[in-house]
């Protein structure tokens, strides 16, 4: 039933999102806590800590590691992730938290956006219960720290924090200048670093919106046949 709900939802994973490709710099402890649980999870072993809860602003890669989590489990064969994205919030139902508590590893990405939802933070706070007596992990990530979250529900905060709870740091000039080449690499572009340079000093530099902007390039750099370069950037600004 809980592998049919979640196919009934047609949401997808990043084709990208990997532990791998994720520029941890400032984040090196939560990426390896997350690699370390999925690994213990694939070996059939219960981690000793079974409740996380990502925060940070956005661009931080919040989404990224919760989806690449899904991925390694899923890769590895184990087991069937369930990944919730409460940003999309308008098209899901509650019910579909319903007895995730069966499920090895469950994502819910984007926690703030149920915020003041009655049926929604009481779901969240079920399941929470639910999965104390079994034997699965649960992973959150939102935009502030449970104690900070605008909740109506205050066992539902106690809840979220009762895990371990890691705060996400934005990347610096650096970091966004390798991330972005790196992400071109993956796709098979070849980026340099003037070019990667240019981009940071004419466009938004949140990691989103260079991400998005790296789509537009791949798509302009093959429709025109073209090497990527700053005449090329030019023409998308």
């Amino acid at each position: 039933m809980v592998v049919t709900r979640q196919l009934s939802l047609n949401i997808k994973l990043g084709d990208s999102s990997s532990f791998e490709n994720f520029l941890a710099v400032n984040n090196r402890e939560v990426t390896a806590r997350l690699t370390q649980t999925v690994q213990s999870l694939c070996r059939q072993q219960l981690p000793k800590e079974r409740l996380l809860f990502l925060w940070g602003r956005a661009g931080t890669g919040k989404t990224h590691l919760l989806q690449a989590a899904c991925r390694s489990a899923q890769q590895a064969g184990h087991t069937a992730p369930v990944y919730v994205p409460l940003k999309e919030v308008a098209r899901l139902s509650p019910a579909i938290l319903e007895e995730l508590e069966h499920v090895a590893l469950v994502c819910v990405d984007d926690v703030d956006r149920i915020s003041g939802d009655p049926l929604w933070e009481r779901a969240l706070f079920q399941l929470c219960e639910r999965s104390r007596s079994s034997d699965n992990v649960l992973i959150f990530s939102a935009n502030a720290a449970p104690s900070h979250l605008d909740l109506k529900l205050p066992d539902l905060a106690t809840r979220l924090g009762w895990g371990l709870v890691y705060q996400l740091r934005l990347l610096g000039d650096d970091g966004r200048l390798t991330a972005i080449r790196l992400r071109a690499q993956n796709r098979g572009l070849d980026m340099t670093e003037e070019v990667a340079r240019y981009v940071l000093r004419r466009f938004p530099r949140d990691m989103h919106s260079l991400f998005e902007l790296l789509e537009r390039i791949d798509s302009a750099s093959l429709a025109s046949q073209r090497r990527i370069t700053i005449p090329l950037i030019r023409s998308l600004e």
